[in-house]
């Protein structure tokens, strides 16, 4: 009964209490529990430690910060900084504006500080000999000019002969206004040069400073809107071949105006805006154009920037990379040229200089053979002919470093 089921109770309860002894207590050793492990079972694996990998520089380096390193990397330090801060100022969208009293307004995207601002120069102050000596040949450019107008083959052999305006505002010039094109940015034409070795010869006698040369066509009573050509590191000059009597063609740069005259060069700052316009009833306006490196700038920084025109052709590493040493090539050759300079006897420069002009007047005076014109690409060349219409984009003035980084913000 009762007393049966309580003693039960009791057993079991002092049973447990024996059980619940801590060995420490008791003096006795903890049961060894025994673990079996399943052969079906693998046993526990260690767990792997976490790999920690170390990013890699994937980072991707800015393009205008590529052009730069490359820039200060091809020149000696700190010859061209200036260089450098107009490609900053570029890229960034900056725009150079001011208008100096009793000047003009200048615009300049293409802007290399420290350059002296003025609209119109004066050709006989001193900075501008090799525009006297184009004076002194004008007729001669004048006649090479006419023979090549008067051929009916000249567009077909030429590139890019008499073309429109290929720029952006080209509204602002009208369809009426053309170009022939001998060199742009430094590189000669080679069909077209062929086509005026005179010209080429005496703009390259006269030691030049010229980015671009060409003829320049103006219809009668036409004319170019105001506008800047936005850089104020690459001046403009206009040399008079077949022009209307003044004062029927001029061109205002600023708040000066000067007429065209035949054999009379003008140089102007064409970041301040400019216009022109041909007045004349029946007359065609024919002036020959270089534009120049602003007399200010450094050996080295014209250099610079020929480095940001040959770069902005390939942006690549490649390019980047070939432009850079067409640069250390020319850092190298200018100063050997210095070196031989100062070494050089002063008879030994007149004797060279001599030279050099007996070979130039040479060029002028021969009249090109059929082979030369072979030679020169001027009869067929569908390599040459490609070039030409690469250039026809591009002729006719630029807009500097602004044109060319358009691409590749």
């Amino acid at each position: 009964g009762t007393s049966s089921v309580a003693r039960a109770r009791r057993r079991r309860t002092m049973a447990a209490r024996a059980t619940s002894v801590a060995p420490a207590a008791s003096g006795l050793a903890a049961p060894r529990r025994r673990v079996v492990v399943s052969r079906r079972t693998p046993p526990p694996r260690p767990r792997p430690r976490p790999v920690v990998v170390a990013a890699a520089a994937t980072e991707e380096v800015p393009l205008g910060t590529q052009i730069e390193t490359a820039l200060l990397g091809a020149f000696p330090p700190g010859t061209v900084d200036r260089v450098r801060d107009s490609l900053r100022f570029t890229l960034a969208d900056g725009v150079h504006e001011v208008n100096h009293p009793g000047l003009g307004l200048q615009q300049a995207s293409s802007y290399i500080a420290g350059l002296t601002p003025r609209p119109y120069w004066d050709v006989r102050g001193g900075d501008f000999p090799w525009l006297v000596e184009l004076e002194k040949n004008f007729e001669t450019i004048r006649d090479e000019l006419r023979e090549g107008l008067a051929n009916p083959d000249l567009e077909r052999l030429g590139n890019a002969i008499w073309v429109a305006a290929a720029r952006d505002d080209a509204e602002g010039y009208g369809p009426d206004w053309r170009t022939l094109v001998l060199q742009d940015r430094c590189e000669w034409e080679p069909t077209n040069v062929g086509l005026f070795p005179k010209t080429t010869a005496l703009v390259k006698a006269a030691n030049a400073p010229s980015v671009e040369v060409f003829f320049a066509k103006q219809a009668p009573k036409t004319g170019i809107k105001p506008h800047t050509d936005f850089t104020n590191f690459i001046m403009t000059a206009h040399l008079g071949l077949d022009c209307p009597p003044p004062p029927l063609s001029w061109m205002k740069v600023g708040e000066e105006t000067k007429h065209w005259e035949d054999g009379v060069g003008m140089a102007a700052d064409t970041s301040f805006i400019h216009s022109t316009y041909n007045d004349s009833e029946d007359r065609d306006r024919f002036v020959l154009i270089v534009r120049f490196w602003h007399p200010e700038l450094t050996a080295h920084e014209r250099d610079g920037v020929r480095f940001l025109f040959d770069a902005f052709e390939d942006l690549s590493p490649a390019g980047l990379a070939a432009a850079a040493g067409k640069a250390r090539a020319r850092v190298a050759s200018r100063e050997s040229a210095d070196e031989h300079g100062r070494s050089g006897s002063g008879a030994d420069e007149a004797d060279a200089a001599a030279a050099f002009k007996s070979a130039v007047s040479a060029k002028v005076s021969a009249p090109q053979s059929g082979e030369e014109e072979e030679e020169n690409g001027t009869r067929g060349g569908g390599g040459r002919r490609k070039k030409g219409r690469k250039k026809k984009a591009k002729g006719g003035g630029g807009k500097g470093l602004g044109l060319l980084a358009k691409g590749m913000k």
